[in-house]
């Protein structure tokens, strides 16, 4: 019996925790795009952004001398700064990428 509770139990941990691949803590900030702008490929139409991070502290993407003003100031085409790599395929907001389980994602919420 205490191995079919003990499996139970695994598995119903196993699939919750494999639903819901939003994020885990609350928002950085809303950021604004003002100008249309090319990430990595990625397209970011001018609006508001929610910034989400894993792994990394909020005042590392955030603001004038964060990530994600850097990679905005990067040309259209233009690579990311190493190690950093667009998650291409992500399900659900633009995420970017460190290395295993550092990054942030960016979600548009509004214009």
């Amino acid at each position: 019996m205490k191995k079919i509770t003990f499996l139970s139990i695994l598995l119903y941990c196993i699939s919750f925790s494999s639903h819901g691949q939003g994020p885990k803590t609350p928002p950085c900030e809303i950021v604004e795009v003002t100008t249309d702008k090319v990430i990595a490929g990625q397209q970011f139409p001018k609006g508001k952004y929610q910034i989400n991070v894993i792994g990394i502290s909020c005042e590392e993407v955030i603001g004038e001398e964060g990530l994600f003003s850097k990679f905005q100031q990067l040309g259209d085409n233009s690579l990311l700064p190493e190690p950093w790599i667009y998650l291409k395929g992500a399900v659900g907001a633009p995420k970017f990428v460190k290395g295993k389980g550092v990054g942030f994602r960016v979600e548009r919420i509004g214009d």
